[in-house]
């Protein structure tokens, strides 16, 4: 992947030096695409990645924080830049459902260690064992750390496409239950009902959960908040249309798959910036500009606010992605 800074110095649990060869298999991710550029990011950006607490917080470490959402559904909210360090163990948010029958866990995270640390709360918060794991795509800050609990969990889902391009990736533990990707898959809790709706648009395959009886929609990758999503795997016209369907809905809380957690205003920026940039990449494809001079000529628009970009080409993979789709250059 092509980054403005220089590799990671930290390892997934926060210590010591990742191996060139770790980074290279991550880079292509989310994970490299955070990992590269938290330790380079402005102090600023750094102290407001998650730093909005919106639910009652239950368990914290310096990589998570757990927020109650209601009875029974907790938000698992990523800190990987907390007290000004690095923190991998986690990276993407996930969750915690429970039912009277079930304990569903959402993402398997960066690492062993921070898939595990969330089971050992959910066990905690819940009195019960895990009985379900969810991972909404293949990027190993979503994936790489499911060994930590599939232990303890019966089953582990995930879309056919994304157990085929976590195979590919070499993950030693693949899920075994695949959701279907034409159609709406349930999982009854017990007097809880989990929605997965297979989608695609920030990867090949994502998975949003949106949880029936507390207007809670668990949004995966497709959605970012306060930062400039990653589009090194998307079809962005995708994303947008699915944000657009997922967005808005009042007295929803949603959790992003970076960020804080919030509500349709609190997102409405996000999509306004997803959809200026499908205006702009289009325009730029109608004209034949490559995507280097579409995104030295493009300014996000001022009444958006401010996204933080942890590269200088961030904002150049939008639109490569843009011409992708359209051009059909790779």
């Amino acid at each position: 992947m092509k980054t403005g800074h220089a590799g990671p110095r930290q390892s997934a649990s926060g210590t010591g030096d990742w191996s060139r060869r770790e980074f290279v298999r991550l880079s292509g991710s989310c994970a490299g695409y955070l990992a590269a550029g938290l330790a380079a990011a402005p102090l600023t950006a750094r102290r407001a990645y998650g730093a909005r607490v919106r639910g009652q917080v239950v368990a914290e470490s310096d990589f998570a924080r757990i927020e109650q959402l209601g009875e029974g559904i907790w938000a698992v909210v990523s800190t990987p830049l907390k007290n000004g360090s690095t923190h991998f163990e986690t990276t993407s948010n996930g969750g915690i459902v429970q039912g009277s029958q079930g304990l569903l866990l959402i993402e398997g995270y960066m690492s062993a260690e921070g898939a595990a640390w969330v089971a050992e709360h959910a066990e905690r918060l819940t009195g019960e064992r895990p009985t379900h794991l969810v991972v909404t795509h293949f990027h190993a800050d979503h994936c790489r750390g499911i060994a930590g609990v599939t232990s303890a969990v019966d089953s582990v889902y995930a879309t056919p496409t994304t157990r085929e391009l976590m195979a590919t990736g070499e993950e030693p533990i693949l899920p075994g239950r695949l959701l279907n990707e034409e159609a709406t898959d349930r999982l009854d809790l017990g007097g809880v009902t989990v929605r997965f709706t297979a989608r695609k648009g920030h990867s090949p395959s994502d998975v949003t959960m949106e949880v029936e009886e507390r207007q809670v929609v668990f949004c995966g990758d497709l959605v970012w908040n306060g930062m400039f999503p990653n589009f090194v795997d998307a079809t962005p016209s995708h994303q947008v249309r699915h944000c657009e369907e997922l967005l808005g809905r009042r007295g929803v809380e949603y959790v992003p798959g970076h960020g804080a957690l919030a509500d349709a205003d609190g997102l409405a920026d996000y999509l306004g910036l997803l959809q200026d940039l499908e205006i702009a990449g289009r325009r730029a494809a109608e004209q034949g500009l490559s995507p280097l001079a579409a995104a030295a000529a493009y300014q996000i628009p001022a009444p958006l606010g401010e996204f933080i970009q942890f590269g200088s080409d961030y904002v150049e993979r939008a639109f490569v992605a843009w011409d992708r789709e359209l051009v059909g250059n790779w």
